[in-house]
């Protein structure tokens, strides 16, 4: 803006925030209008952090990533492997499984990762949720589960995506009511990401 440069942008609004503060605190004393200069530089403090923050996201976001997985543990955060490409990476839960927040056309979904199992499936309650209609399905795809033998449904997906990586026309399978307790990320998935590997308590899936 104005031909400066970013670094330029946040030195004008510092110097601004200095110049604010100094004529509010020796310029007008007690007075009400110095309490209106003080409220301005806090304000302008503020905007000087957010700029900051937004100017350097990409470190904060690295150094916030441990604390951010150990909160949330589905939650995919963003990494720099060592040769320097970018890593999506899952921490695993407190009771040992590895899940994951995805974008399911539009709708959240939370999936337990499988790598047993061949198929990404939907329970058919998240099914209905993203706009998959089960009386229109038919299942005749026999597998077998914990419950025993099952039938599940093939569908696909308009759109999904697991942090920045997005896929478009995902065939799922959709499994009939009370087969299944929550959605699992198959390896039909899974492996259409470059590469993909186990380290310790995380999952590093490589776009």
């Amino acid at each position: 803006m104005f031909g400066l440069n970013e670094d330029d942008s946040l030195r004008l609004v510092y110097l601004s925030v200095l110049l604010v503060m100094l004529i509010g605190s020796i310029g007008l004393g007690r007075t009400r209008a110095a309490a209106k200069f003080r409220y301005l530089g806090v304000w302008l403090l503020i905007a000087v952090g957010l700029v900051a923050i937004y100017a350097y996201r990409a470190p904060v976001l690295e150094l916030a990533a441990p604390v951010l997985r150990e909160l949330r543990p589905s939650r995919v955060v963003e990494a720099v492997g060592a040769e320097g490409e970018r890593e999506l990476v899952v921490r695993r839960a407190s009771d040992g499984h590895f899940r994951v927040d995805a974008d399911v056309n539009g709708v959240p979904v939370r999936f337990l990762i499988d790598t047993g199992a061949s198929t990404t499936v939907l329970t058919q309650a998240d099914a209905r949720r993203v706009g998959i209609d089960p009386a229109t399905l038919t299942f005749d795809r026999a597998v077998q589960t914990a419950n025993g033998l099952a039938f599940f449904a093939r569908a696909f997906l308009t759109s999904f995506s697991i942090g920045p990586y997005h896929l478009a026309s995902v065939p799922v399978g959709v499994m009939p009511a009370g087969a299944l307790d929550t959605s699992l990320l198959g390896m039909s998935t899974i492996n259409r990401f470059s590469s993909w590997r186990i380290d310790g308590d995380q999952m590093v899936l490589v776009p």
